[in-house]
């Protein structure tokens, strides 16, 4: 689990960047329930906090 937060308040954009290759990304809620799969690149809105769930290949 990957957890992002936007914290100065500005909208902005990232990739992330593992150590070991991933074979899914999936976007998840607080309680890291999976929304919908998602790829390593993310955008992020003011103050957004963000939730990752990454598996290794």
């Amino acid at each position: 689990m990957v957890r992002l937060y936007e914290s100065p308040g500005r909208a902005g954009a990232g990739h992330l960047g593992p150590g070991f290759p991933v074979c899914r990304a999936e976007v998840t809620d607080l309680l890291e329930r999976r929304l919908h799969e998602g790829d390593l690149a993310f955008g992020l809105r003011p103050f957004q906090i963000l939730t990752r769930s990454l598996r290794p290949e």
